[in-house]
């Protein structure tokens, strides 16, 4: 018997390609069909198909099969050169690759690829790529790249790179992940993380982390964290991090923080904090805190240089504070130098060029108008008359 079956299926598969040529065990397509029936119900066993229309059930296909452009294929199918189909539901196990003329639905393997012209949804795992030009859904694994021209949503790991139009849900790349449109959500790369939209949630790249837009959430690189937009909450990168738009919230980086416009919240530079139109918050930065266009509003520390536009809270610079505007209390070791001051400030030398409303304390204080009190070695109030305009130790003028 199992003779008989196996020389009336290569008998079948053998016969001209333009006719379903097939062995047929049941009614009503629905039973056992031993090769290229186009049509079946069951258990179907073929060496290559050609021109299917539907298949309900298990189809086991032996060879490399041929164009199916009609062929919907719901139920286990099996190639040992790999499924081929417009749509395929179900599970698919192909040696060689899957390919679906429109989608995948459910679970596919293939030890080496996987490719859709259409969506993928479900499971797929490929030993080199997983491709669709429809959107990804679901868990997506493959030895070297996972790519869709629309969106990717769920887990996609790639051990090389992950592409899609938007990444949305955990997509792990062992170098890079790039999408066209947002990313969202975990995404760790092991060089970068690219982005053309914007990036929200937690984003994390060995290199570099670039947003076209804004980046909202948890955003971290081992080099440089970079918005073309705002950066909003947390925002680390190992040696620089730099915003065109807004940045808001903890920034931290190895070496500087820059914003281009705004920035509000903590941030800490390794070497400077530079606020091109001010920061509203704590700057910390060793080596300065500039906002030379804006405001320094709250506190700054550096053991450098603090410069702004305006300078409004507590600043304590290592070498120089320095703003034609100072209202709080200033500290550096070496000078304070402003227009206008009101508050205290204390430093060598504390060189007011306009008006002082309040403390100076230092070696050599100078005020061009003083109303309240210099303490220091020398000090001068140029608005006080005679000897009393050069005064050691103290001088005052309400």
């Amino acid at each position: 018997m199992n003779r008989v079956l196996f020389t009336a299926l290569i008998t079948s598969c053998m016969a001209s390609p333009l006719t379903a040529q097939s062995l047929d065990v049941g009614i009503a397509h629905t039973g056992v069909s031993l090769g290229n029936s186009d049509r079946w119900n069951g258990i179907r066993i073929n060496l290559r198909d050609r021109d299917v229309v539907s298949v309900n059930g298990v189809n086991v296909t032996l060879w490399k099969p041929a164009e199916n452009p009609d062929f919907t294929l719901n139920g286990i199918a099996f190639g040992l050169w790999g499924p081929r189909a417009r749509d395929i539901n179900g599970l698919s196990l192909g040696i060689g690759g899957t390919i679906a003329g429109r989608s995948i639905n459910g679970i596919a393997l293939s030890g080496l690829g996987i490719v859709s012209n259409g969506a993928i949804r479900g499971i797929t795992v490929a030993g080199l790529g997983v491709v669709g030009q429809g959107t990804v859904t679901g868990v997506s694994l493959a030895g070297l790249g996972v790519v869709s021209q629309d969106d990717m949503r769920g887990l996609n790991v790639a051990g090389f790179g992950v592409v899609g139009g938007g990444l949305f849900g955990i997509n792990v790349a062992g170098l890079g992940l790039v999408a066209q449109r947002s990313m969202a959500g975990l995404n760790i790369g092991g060089l970068g993380a690219v982005s053309q939209g914007g990036m929200y949630g937690i984003n994390v790249a060995g290199l570099g982390v670039v947003a076209e837009q804004d980046m909202i959430g948890i955003n971290f690189a081992g080099l440089g964290t970079v918005a073309q937009g705002d950066m909003r909450w947390i925002n680390l990168a190992g040696l620089g991090l730099v915003a065109n738009g807004d940045i808001a919230g903890l920034s931290v980086a190895g070496l500087a923080v820059v914003g281009t416009r705004r920035v509000r919240g903590i941030s800490v530079g390794g070497l400077a904090v530079v606020a091109v139109q001010g920061h509203q918050g704590i700057a910390i930065g060793t080596a300065g805190v500039v906002a030379d266009e804006g405001a320094l509003q709250g506190a700054a520390f550096s053991l450098g240089k603090i410069d702004a536009g305006q300078a409004h809270g507590v600043f304590f610079g290592g070498y120089r504070v320095r703003s034609p505007d100072i209202a709080g209390i200033a500290t550096s070791v070496l000078m304070t130098r402003t227009v206008d001051m009101a508050g205290l400030s204390i430093a060598a030398w504390n060189d007011v060029r306009g008006v002082q409303r309040g403390l100076t304390i230092g070696l050599f204080n100078r005020a061009t108008e003083l109303h309240g009190i210099q303490i220091g070695i020398l000090n001068h109030a140029g608005n006080n008359n005679g000897l009393f305009r050069w005064l050691p130790l103290v001088n005052a003028h309400f």
